[in-house]
C-alpha cells in the first residue's frame, strides 16, 4: 500500500473493493459537516452491497493540492491496476486531477459552483471562476457518465455531454431527518416554547455569499410586526443535532446568492420545517408544492413579509410528503442503475448502513 501524504489520505480501505471513491469533501473533527452528504452516500452504497475504498483530497488547503496529487494518480494507475471495477469522483476540481488516473469506467458527480462558476464576495463570477467552470464542463466529456444536482447544472453541460448526464440530487437519510414533536425538541435545546425561532444553517454561515446580513435584515423586518424573533445561526453543528434543531425551529431561512442543490433545504423538507429562501439553485423546484414556504427575491422586505406569513401560520409544512425523491434510498437506487450500466452490480444486500472508518 502507498503511504498517503497529508494532503490526501484513504479514509476507508476495503480488503476487496468493488470501486474507488475520490472526493475533496469529507467530515473531519474540526469540520464535522463538511461533505457529510458524500459520507452518507458512501455509507448507503455500502449498505446496498458494494465495497469501496475512499480517497479524500484536502483541496481546501490550497488549489495547488490538485496539481500535487496528479503524479500520485499516475502512479496509482500502475500500482492499483485491476483493483477497481469503477471509480466515482466527487466535485469538478477533483475530477480534473483524478482524470490522470487512467482507469475505466469513471463517473463524476458535480455539486454546484464547480459547474456553475465560483462567485466572488459580491456575487459576480470572476474571470478565473468562468475559466475554471468552462474547463470543468468540457472535461466532463472524459467520463463514462456524469451526475449533476439540478436541471440548471445539467443545462450548462455541452449538449453532447448532456446525453450521458443524469440529474440526481444528493439524498437525505429519511430515517434520521423526520418530523418530531416540536415541544420535545425545544426542551432538548432549552428553547422557550413561546418564542419564534428562525434557523439559519450553513457550513460557513459568515461567508459573504450566504448573505447572513440579508437574513438579519429580513428578521428585523418581520419583528416590526411580530415582535422578538430568535435567529439561530447554526455553524458546524454536530450532524446528529441538526434534526433536533430543525424540529424545534419554526422556519428555515436561506438567503444565499448562489447554491447548487442545498442539502439544508432537503433536510428541512424531510422534517416538515417551513422554508423561506431566495431563488437560487433548484430551491424553487424543491419548494414548488410545499406549504407553508416561500421563494423570494434578494430583498429584505420581501423575505421579511414571507417570514411573517410563515410564522403566523404556526404550522409544519407538507415538505416530506412532497419530497419522496429526496430520500437517500432513491438516490442510491438511481446511482446503482448507472453503476450497473457500467458493469458494476452489488453482490449482496446488507440490511443496515455500515459506518465508514475515519
Amino acid at each position: 500500500m502507498i503511504k498517503p501524504f497529508r494532503i490526501f489520505e484513504y479514509v476507508h480501505r476495503d480488503p476487496q473493493p468493488d470501486f474507488l471513491v475520490i472526493t475533496n469533501m469529507w467530515p473531519e473533527h474540526t469540520r464535522p459537516v463538511y461533505g457529510i452528504f458524500v459520507e452518507r452516500q458512501v455509507q448507503a452504497l455500502r449498505a446496498a452491497g458494494l465495497r469501496c475504498d475512499v480517497l479524500y483530497v484536502r483541496g481546501y488547503l490550497s488549489k495547488l493540492i490538485y496539481l500535487l496529487v496528479v503524479p500520485w494518480f499516475l502512479w496509482l494507475t500502475i500500482s492499483a491496476r485491476g483493483r477497481y471495477r469503477l471509480t466515482h469522483v466527487h466535485a469538478g476540481e477533483t475530477a480534473l486531477a483524478a482524470r490522470f488516473l487512467f482507469t475505466r469506467p469513471m463517473i463524476a458527480t458535480y455539486h454546484g459552483d464547480d459547474m456553475l462558476g465560483y462567485r466572488g464576495d459580491d456575487g459576480s463570477i470572476p474571470l478565473r471562476g468562468k475559466v475554471r467552470s468552462f474547463i470543468v464542463r468540457r472535461q466532463a466529456f472524459l467520463f463514462a457518465a456524469t451526475v449533476t444536482q439540478s436541471s440548471e447544472m445539467h443545462r450548462r453541460l455541452p449538449r453532447r455531454i448532456q446525453r450521458r448526464d443524469t440529474v440526481i440530487r444528493c439524498g437525505v437519510d429519511a430515517a434520521q431527518f423526520y418530523p418530531e414533536d416540536r415541544h420535545g425538541a425545544r426542551r432538548q435545546l432549552a428553547w422557550d416554547d413561546s418564542e419564534y425561532v428562525v434557523l439559519f444553517a450553513a457550513t460557513r454561515p459568515y461567508c459573504p455569499l450566504k448573505r447572513l446580513d440579508l437574513a438579519r435584515a429580513a428578521v428585523t423586518h418581520a419583528e416590526a410586526e411580530l415582535g422578538s424573533i430568535r435567529l439561530v445561526v447554526a455553524e458546524n453543528i454536530s450532524p446528529d443535532s441538526m434534526p433536533t434543531m430543525m424540529n424545534a425551529a419554526d422556519c428555515l431561512l436561506l438567503t444565499s446568492m448562489s447554491e447548487g442543490s442545498p442539502m439544508v433545504v432537503k433536510e428541512a423538507l424531510m422534517c416538515n420545517l417551513p422554508v423561506v429562501a431566495t431563488d437560487v439553485g433548484d430551491i424553487k423546484e424543491m419548494l414548488k408544492d410545499v406549504s407553508p414556504s416561500a421563494v423570494c427575491r434578494h430583498d429584505s422586505s420581501e423575505l421579511g413579509a414571507a417570514l411573517v406569513d410563515v410564522l403566523k401560520a404556526n404550522q409544519r409544512s407538507n415538505g416530506r410528503e412532497q419530497s419522496a425523491d429526496l430520500d437517500q434510498s432513491t438516490t442510491v437506487r438511481r446511482l446503482l442503475d448507472i453503476y450497473a450500466d457500467l458493469g458494476l452490480r452489488p453482490d449482496a444486500q446488507i440490511s443496515a448502513p455500515v459506518s465508514v472508518m475515519s
